[in-house]
């Protein structure tokens, strides 16, 4: 005769989350270090920050997709009005402001990405990269230089109000239980 054992107490990490986040009830918040969310930043079900091995701070307006994973190897400071997509796995030190981290990017151990940089689909970002403000990241690891968002102030201003409007969209579309957190 078998005993079923139940599964180990997955720890509840330290959370400090701006009453204004939304973070779905599925979203997975793990860790011993502290992790803070900033104003209408949003976790999808399914989203993970992993607080086990540093702390995670997120900026405000920031949406973290579904299976997206944050993994503090060290210290992860995300930016405000960054977006990581579906699948991938950040373990950056450092995102600046209005970057993508496109479904399924690889961002290793102590990358640092400057503002408005982008990474496309499937990239994977080397343990320890810095890449500059502006930069894209193409497949086999080719780079350029975004020269239309560099040198346009009002293009820079339209993707900062995009990414408030999709947070405005799915606040309405994702209850928030952020009292699980509290």
């Amino acid at each position: 005769m078998s005993v079923a054992v139940p599964p180990p107490a997955v720890s509840k990490p330290p959370c400090k989350i701006d009453p204004t986040a939304i973070i779905s009830d599925k979203a997975v918040l793990v860790g011993t270090h502290p992790i803070t969310i900033g104003s209408r930043t949003v976790l999808h079900p399914y989203a993970k920050l992993d607080s086990t091995n540093g702390p995670i701070t997120l900026g405000s307006n920031c949406i973290i997709s579904e299976r997206a994973n944050v993994e503090a190897q060290n210290d992860v400071k995300v930016d405000d009005h960054v977006s990581i997509e579906t699948g991938a796995l950040v373990q950056s030190s450092r995102i600046g402001q209005c970057c993508t981290i496109s479904a399924y990017a690889l961002l290793q151990t102590g990358t640092q990405l400057g503002q408005f940089c982008k990474i496309t689909p499937k990239c994977t970002l080397p343990r320890g990269t810095v890449l500059p403000d502006f930069t894209v990241v193409l497949e086999k690891g080719h780079q350029r230089l975004d020269t239309t968002t560099s040198s346009r102030r009002d293009i820079q201003d339209l993707k900062i109000k995009g990414q408030a409007m999709h947070v405005d969209t799915l606040k309405r579309l994702i209850p928030s239980s952020i009292a699980k957190w509290a």
